[in-house]
């Protein structure tokens, strides 16, 4: 196993250069010549050449019979690997104190798409785009909540929402903590519940936290002690990240065990 995987090693020590990886990504834009490539990177012919050489020995790239380059599917699937690695590098002090050793790793496999988004920070810059995502819905809200929000910045737009026709679906942890006005809350919410426009699950473990309406997401990882942490959240509008977020949901939906009001009276 230890030789096989010094044989991998040296495969990425290949594109481990930024000027050969941005040269497969600029090949998968684009047929090149090795002229063009050079002033594409404004580097000088003999550099680029040795790169070109490199990538191409290694099956990243191959030169068709008009003297351009194109990639390989080795290329392909490399370059395909570049973002979740691209994700995870970029946010690396963040996952330093929130690991994802919980999260399926068909989604670890997927971190590149969740590179377009931005890291907020602050208990108040979360609830803000958390409450942003309730109140620009027009088709649907769906939530992963380790804990329930009862403030009215939260309920209200809920509310409002689903007086416009949207619909909510949730998935509860079990062990939530729960308010002394629940009581309360549950009473505007009866209709809703009632009719099927609020839908709800429960879920004895959270790997993640997701809120997201049609186009907005936000995506929330535990802490070292397995909580949580609100304090910092991955937001975006991107098709992909969304795509991730939804994906993650419907997993966490199907997964998820019937609600049981009983459970988050007893917290």
């Amino acid at each position: 196993m230890t030789q096989r995987m010094e044989d991998y090693a040296k495969y990425f020590l290949e594109v481990s250069s930024e000027q050969r990886l941005k040269i497969i990504q600029l090949i998968n834009e684009k047929e090149y010549r090795l002229s063009e490539l050079a002033k594409k990177l404004d580097a000088t012919t003999p550099e680029v050449h040795r790169n070109l050489e490199r990538l191409e020995k290694s099956g990243f790239i191959i030169k068709n019979s008009n003297g351009h380059f194109i990639l390989t599917t080795l290329g392909q699937m490399i370059l395909g690997i570049a973002p979740n690695l691209a994700f995870i590098i970029k946010n690396k002090k963040y996952f330093l104190g929130h690991p994802i050793n919980s999260l399926p790793q068909k989604f670890i496999s997927r971190f590149g798409e969740l590179f377009e988004c931005k890291l907020v920070s602050s208990y108040v810059n979360v609830f803000e785009y958390w409450k942003n995502i309730y109140k620009n819905s027009q088709e649907y809200i769906y939530n992963i909540l380790y804990d329930v929000p009862y403030f009215d910045d939260f309920v209200n737009p809920i509310l409002d929402k689903l007086s416009q026709g949207i619909k909510v679906k949730s998935i509860f942890y079990e062990n939530a903590m729960v308010s002394d006005s629940r009581g309360d809350i549950l009473k505007k919410f009866k209709k809703y519940i009632d009719s099927g426009d609020i839908q709800r699950m429960m879920t004895k473990n959270i790997t993640a936290a997701v809120i997201l309406n049609e186009k907005q997401a936000c995506l929330i990882f535990p802490d070292i002690d397995g909580k949580l942490d609100a304090g910092y959240a991955f937001t975006s509008e991107d098709p992909s990240f969304h795509q991730w977020c939804f994906d993650y949901f419907n997993y966490s939906w199907y997964n998820a065990q019937p609600f049981m009001e009983r459970k988050l009276e007893k917290n």
